[in-house]
């Protein structure tokens, strides 16, 4: 049987829908013997449309399920319908420039309190911990060479090759209770396709899985809720005041893991040499 979601597109608005909301708007598969047409609701990252399996006994659990393969129609890819085959793999490109290789890596750092406000906005209750070792991974596996990435989309990198699991808070109620994950849209499996897409296709879909207890890995039926993120806004180029202001140990994190790593730019560590207590 092919891959089952809970929430798909809306077949006008694009929003998230659940089948109890679709067939309250749309009405059931039947009335009568006459098969009503209803427009269909399409996957959140292929854009494929979507049956809904055991609707017509009422008892069994319905779910929103991909059309099977046939001779006339085959599969389409589908990241979400892969869910945990599917890993994003960062490639060293062939064709660095190593001078912009190295001005965006300075760059990057330069900037990094606005980077780390972005992804911690797109995550949700983000640590720094997770931060600094994409950071590490992002210099381990050459993410600066790619000469089609712009600065802005580096975290992108970040949230695409990790999944993010649920935050616990200091009462009763989870900070985050669900698990995070990102995914491209189908039109781009890869990040060298991504960078190479037109400025208003840079859009990565945000999904949230609601992992059963005592389950384990993010299966595409506990798939929740997503959301679209239009990637394509520089928040570098529009800056506020306060973007820049992150908490003390936030800082003093980052000063710890980067001050003796080649590479970083002396204006970097002089600010922040100067504005946070010798550790």
């Amino acid at each position: 049987m092919d891959s089952t979601v809970k929430v798909a597109r809306h077949p006008v608005t694009l929003k998230p829908i659940t089948i109890a909301q679709y067939r309250f708007e749309f009405g059931p598969p039947y009335q009568g013997q006459i098969k009503l047409l209803r427009p269909e609701a399409t996957c959140p990252a292929c854009h494929e449309a979507l049956l809904i399996r055991g609707e017509k006994v009422e008892a069994d659990r319905m779910t929103f399920s991909h059309y099977p393969a046939s001779a006339t129609k085959p599969s389409v890819f589908c990241p979400i319908k892969a869910a945990g085959k599917h890993k994003y793999e960062v490639l060293c490109p062939v064709d660095e420039d190593p001078l912009r290789t190295r001005q965006l890596r300075e760059s990057f750092f330069a900037n990094w309190k606005l980077h780390w406000r972005r992804f911690a906005q797109y995550v949700g209750y983000a640590d720094i911990g997770d931060f600094i070792s994409m950071i590490k991974v992002a210099d381990k596996s050459n993410v600066w060479r790619y000469r089609s990435l712009q600065e802005h989309e580096v975290i992108i990198v970040f949230m695409l090759t990790s999944d993010f699991k649920p935050v616990l808070g200091k009462g009763t109620e989870p900070l985050r209770k669900n698990w995070v994950r990102f995914w491209f849209e189908s039109r781009a499996t890869s990040f060298e396709d991504f960078w190479n897409l037109q400025t208003n296709h840079k859009v990565i879909i945000r999904t949230e899985y609601n992992v059963p207890v005592g389950k384990r890995g993010l299966k595409p039926d506990y798939l929740e809720q997503f959301k679209v993120l239009d990637m394509s806004h520089n928040y570098l180029a529009n800056r506020r005041e306060g973007d820049d202001h992150v908490p003390d140990y936030v800082e003093r994190r980052m000063i710890q893991a980067f001050r003796n790593l080649l590479g970083i730019s002396s204006v970097v560590t002089g600010s922040l040499s100067r504005s946070m207590p010798k550790l």
